[in-house]
């Protein structure tokens, strides 16, 4: 039988697995879920005889690390990540169904976690089982590396791999799926954005005033606007002294890639509800700023009185906004916050107190390695349509700890995800087929890695 066939015959016992694994709620707050999410992995893995360790943080959920194979005679490996925590699932009442209580409607899996990232990590332990059932135990060693933080900022993972980074060596990595474009082709990133997240706070008042005291007293919310204003331009120019001094520019592999890139923009301006991007921008321009361009977003402002519907008349004594930085190769999370500080000091921001959350440095890996060209030929192979191959991912992982501090050649490869997948938000989704082909597209780099020189 073909491996297609294989998926095929045991498409209900995979959708079975998947439902399981999306029917336990990890989320960060609450362990003994994360717990019961671990506990289920080790039990899959064992079932498809692979040993497994917990490796521990102080204060962070367990990861996982599976090892299946010896290694055989060629001694290369493999390392595969994934995460099995979930975002959120507020706002609750968007849901048409349990967030938790997996739903299959019109051939699409609905749950918290479907497409991010149980989705892909489910079906990359099915491929596992029809890769032994098509070739027996691989001539190589496949490790996982499964964590509990990712959707909180993996605040452990860079001391996870310090302290573990001798049991994660490998030749190559597979990093958690990048998944399918707007057209349905395969995407596969070499890298990731990194990530500045910061908290945004001023306390102005000694308590909320009636309105009419704005004549007189200085508004905190006014403060903080400003502040914002000061940070970034109409057109998406970040305005901080500094910011952009260690930014790489693409070479010119990269804007080779990036002129055979497919990017339908009228299809994302209709996806995204607008009628022209930052700036302007369109063509290779737009294209080469999505990818290596720094941003500075602001993902949240709370402030005074917010109530639907009805009125109030009040000053606020405080306000809060929450900013993040995504950050392109070779800028420094930490040095970037301490250049804003910098800059609202001299433009007279000094009272505005900043908290740190999320920190990643950006990361580049090669496409030419190994594992690169085995996740690029079996896309080629599964997938109807060409794959649309990009230098870096524009979302953040925990990626460098991995390619760049243990140095190891790594691809975030096509998986179930799909623009549409509603990951973060309510009613998150995935495509059975999409399941279905993962496990294929799986099992085709599997042998892929597993052939080449």
């Amino acid at each position: 039988m073909s491996v297609s066939e294989i998926v095929a015959e045991r498409a209900e016992r995979y959708l079975d697995w998947y439902i399981e694994a999306c029917s336990i709620p990890s989320l960060a707050d609450e362990p003994d879920s994360l717990a019961d999410m671990v506990a289920w992995l080790d039990e899959r893995f064992h079932a498809l005889g692979a040993s497994t360790e917990r490796l521990s943080i102080e204060g962070a959920p367990d990861a996982i690390l599976a090892t299946l194979g010896s290694g055989g005679s060629g001694e290369r490996s493999v390392l595969v990540y994934d995460h099995y925590d979930v975002q959120p699932v507020d706002p609750i009442e968007l849901w048409e169904s349990k967030p938790f209580s997996p739903e299959v409607r019109n051939g699409v899996l609905y749950a918290r976690g479907a497409a991010d990232n149980k989705g892909d990590l489910v079906a990359r332990l099915a491929a596992l089982e029809v890769y032994a059932g098509a070739h027996g135990d691989p001539p190589f060693q496949i490790k996982f590396l499964v964590e509990g933080e990712e959707e909180t900022g993996s605040r452990s993972f860079p001391v996870l791999v310090a302290r573990y980074g001798h049991k994660l060596a490998a030749d190559g990595c597979i990093w958690e799926g990048a998944g399918l474009d707007l057209a349905g082709r395969p995407e596969l990133v070499f890298g990731a954005k990194g990530l500045a997240y910061v908290e945004l706070n001023h306390r102005g008042l000694a308590s909320d005033q009636h309105s009419s005291v704005a004549v007189i007293a200085p508004s905190p919310v006014w403060y903080l606007v400003e502040a914002l204003i000061s940070l970034r331009s109409p057109d998406g120019r970040v305005l901080i002294e500094g910011f952009y001094d260690d930014v790489v520019p693409p070479s010119e592999a990269d804007e080779k890639m990036l002129e055979v890139l497919p990017f339908e923009e009228e299809a994302e301006k209709r996806r995204l509800g607008v009628e022209s991007f930052v700036g302007g921008a369109t063509g290779l321009d737009l294209i080469r700023r999505y990818f290596f361009e720094p941003t500075c977003n602001i993902a949240g402002i709370d402030a005074g009185f917010t109530v639907p519907g009805a009125s109030k008349t009040v000053l606020p004594r405080s306000a809060l906004a929450k900013v993040d930085f995504r950050l392109v190769p070779d800028q420094d999370p930490a040095d970037i916050v301490v250049k804003l500080r910098r800059h609202l000091a001299k433009h007279g921001f000094e009272k505005i107190e900043i908290l740190g959350h999320s920190m990643e440095h950006p990361v580049r890996s090669p496409s030419d390695s190994v594992i690169g060209r085995a996740a690029i030929s079996a896309a080629e192979k599964v997938y109807a349509d060409k794959p649309a191959i990009a230098p870096l991912m524009i979302a953040t992982g925990p990626m460098h700890p991995i390619a760049g501090t243990l140095g190891i050649p790594t691809v975030s490869p096509a998986g179930v995800c799909r623009p549409d997948s509603n990951i973060h938000a309510p009613n998150e989704h995935c495509l059975i087929e999409d399941f279905n082909r993962t496990i294929e597209y799986t099992v085709a780099w599997l042998e892929a890695f597993g052939s080449s020189g």
